[in-house]
C-alpha cells in the first residue's frame, strides 16, 4: 500500500493532526517515538483545530468593520452613529509554536524511518492509503451556491458529487411549504418566478438534494436565503 500523501489543504492537515493526537502515544515502545514528538503533535492539534475556529469569526468582524466604516464615510448625516464592532481575542490554547506544518512533517518522516514501523502502524496512523471507502450514501451532503439576478432571476450552482441531477425546492418567506423550483443537470442553473407582488423583492429560502435515477439520494442540503431583484 501507497504512503497517503501529506495533506494539501487545512481541514486535511486538521484531520491528520487529530488522527495521530489520539493514536500515536501506544506505539511509542515499538516506533520508538520521543515523548517531546507526542505532546508537540498534542499541542499542534489543539491550536490548529482553535486557528480553524477562529479565521471565519476574523473574516466576520473584518466584513462588520467595512460596513461601519463606510456607515461613517457614507451614511446620512441624519442617521444614528452606527454600533462599534468587537473582534474576536486570539489565545492559542497551548504555547505558541512556530511552524506546526513543518514539524509534524519531520515527526512523520521520523516514524517512518523507525525500524519497528511497518504498514499496520501506518494505517493506524493515517500514514497509508488504505484505499477509498466503501460508498454510504449518508456521506453526500447536497450544498448550493445561490445568487439574485435582474428579472426574479435566481443563478443556483451546486456539484453533483457524481451523481445524476439536483432537485432544489423553495419557498417564500410568508409560505410554509416548499415549491419545486427544478431538477437541474447541469450547473449553474436558473429559477424564475414573479415575486409577490410583483415589482417588490422578497425573501426566498432555497433547499437541495441529489438525484440518482431520479430518486433522492444523501442528505437535504442547508436552506439558503437570497432577496430577489425585481
Amino acid at each position: 500500500m501507497a504512503d497517503t500523501p501529506f495533506p494539501e489543504n487545512e481541514a486535511g492537515i486538521n484531520l491528520l493532526l487529530q488522527s495521530l493526537a489520539v493514536s500515536l502515544a501506544p506505539f511509542k515502545p515499538i516506533l520508538p517515538v520521543v515523548q517531546e514528538d507526542i505532546d508537540f503533535i498534542i499541542a499542534a492539534a489543539a491550536n490548529f483545530q482553535y486557528l480553524i475556529n477562529t479565521t471565519p469569526l476574523v473574516s466576520d468582524a473584518k466584513e462588520t468593520f467595512t460596513k461601519f466604516k463606510d456607515a461613517y464615510f457614507n451614511g446620512a448625516v441624519t442617521n444614528s452613529a452606527p454600533a462599534v464592532p468587537t473582534f474576536p481575542a486570539i489565545n492559542v490554547p497551548n504555547p505558541a509554536t512556530v511552524g506546526l506544518i513543518t514539524e509534524t512533517k519531520a515527526i512523520i518522516k521520523r516514524i517512518k524511518a523507525a525500524p519497528g514501523y511497518t504498514v499496520v502502524i501506518g494505517e493506524a496512523l493515517g500514514l497509508v492509503d488504505t484505499g477509498p471507502a466503501p460508498f454510504n450514501a449518508n456521506d453526500l451532503n447536497a450544498e448550493l451556491k445561490i445568487v439574485a439576478k435582474p428579472g426574479n432571476i435566481v443563478e443556483i450552482a451546486f456539484s453533483k458529487q457524481g451523481q445524476d441531477a439536483m432537485q432544489v425546492e423553495f419557498k417564500r418567506k410568508s409560505e410554509t411549504v416548499w415549491g419545486l423550483a427544478g431538477v437541474y443537470t447541469s450547473t449553474p442553473g436558473t429559477h424564475t418566478a414573479p415575486s409577490v407582488p410583483p415589482e417588490d423583492p422578497e425573501s426566498r429560502q432555497y433547499r437541495d438534494i441529489l438525484l440518482k435515477k431520479n430518486v433522492p439520494i444523501g442528505n437535504v442540503s442547508p436552506i439558503y436565503t437570497v432577496v430577489t431583484i425585481p
